[in-house]
């Protein structure tokens, strides 16, 4: 137990400190308040080794609630047991000592086996409450080590495992969000829907795992053919992949599809078994309000079905097709 003793009275500091000889107590009786202040860790060092403060309500250079309200100030004092020490028990002096946050008082001269019993009841208590804010911190730094995780496990939910692109739960919330945001807004969202060419000549000729990273170099063109934060490039399922621009027109998504393409030509990933040697895609482009009776997902569907039969490796944009004329 670590006690600080702070009286400006050196025989009062000594009948203290004789009296807590007993408890085998250490007890420091600074000179002046200015050593207790830096005993106490208010000096910069915000760190304190004592369990119980002994402070004189009465002193020359600074009443004790004065210093109590200013040593409470503390973050790391906070917890700690101060005893007052008076001369007269004031009803009305003691109230204002216990709302400036002493917790306990003691009147000279005070019985020694009290003044024993009261300090060791306000160093279990000081450390009590230490105790519990440790608890809580620890519950604290838990609680956020838990919510990282949770949001870690968020978005590996939301995540595609081979491509590291958004999956198809990310992608149909997304949808939906677009959708109702259009709806409020009026402003466009595009969709393009984009399937790798002859994908299953491929996986035959060179084998799944040649596939599966086929699907992530085309998964990296389509992240730096997409460039705003704002829109969102996911797997929707097998060598299938969805882009969904935000803020965009029919015209817009085109020039999109087209930069993907010719990112993909640029790459030139080699396809054994492609009329041209390398992996390219087909790409259905669709927008809002043009497909608004249509559907936007049924419309880029359509057009990315007009891709495949326009000979692939092309983007087609959607358009109502005249009555009476094929699609």
């Amino acid at each position: 137990m670590n006690v600080l003793i702070i009286d400006d009275s050196a025989v009062v500091r000594l009948m203290l400190s004789r009296a807590l000889e007993p408890l085998g107590a250490q007890v420091t009786c600074p000179a002046s308040l200015a050593d207790a202040r830096e005993r106490l860790g208010m000096t910069g060092t915000g760190a304190a080794d004592v369990d119980v403060v002994l402070l004189d309500q009465v002193m020359p250079e600074m009443d004790g609630v004065s210093f109590l309200r200013e040593l409470r100030a503390y973050p790391h004092l906070q917890e700690l047991s101060v005893i007052m020490v008076t001369g007269v028990q004031d009803e009305a002096q003691l109230e204002v000592a216990f709302a400036a946050g002493a917790m306990d008082y003691v009147t000279k001269p005070c019985p020694p086996a009290t003044l024993r019993a009261r300090t060791k009841s306000g160093a279990r208590l000081t450390r009590a409450l230490r105790a519990s804010r440790e608890r809580a911190l620890e519950l604290q730094e838990v609680n956020a080590q838990l919510a990282d995780l949770n949001g870690q496990l968020q978005a590996l939910s939301m995540t595609d495992a081979l491509t590291g692109l958004a999956n198809r739960r990310a992608f149909d919330l997304a949808f939906d969000q677009a959708l109702a945001h259009h709806a409020r807004s009026g402003l466009g969202v595009a969709l393009l829907m984009i399937d790798i060419d002859h994908f299953k000549r491929y996986n035959d000729a060179l084998g799944h795992p040649a596939g599966d990273a086929c699907l992530h170099q085309v998964a990296m063109v389509l992240r730096g053919g997409v460039r705003r934060s704002t829109d969102l490039v996911a797997r929707y399922g097998g060598e299938e992949f969805a882009a969904l621009l935000s803020d965009t027109d029919a015209q817009g998504a085109a020039v999109v599809g087209e930069r993907i393409l010719h990112r993909l030509k640029h790459e030139a990933f080699v396809h054994p078994d492609h009329p041209l040697g390398r992996v390219t895609v087909s790409i259905g482009v669709a927008a809002l309000p043009d497909a608004a009776d249509h559907g936007l997902k049924d419309a880029a569907d359509q057009a990315l079905y007009r891709a495949k039969a326009k000979g692939r490796n092309a983007a087609v944009t959607w358009r109502p097709v005249p009555v009476g004329n094929p699609a």
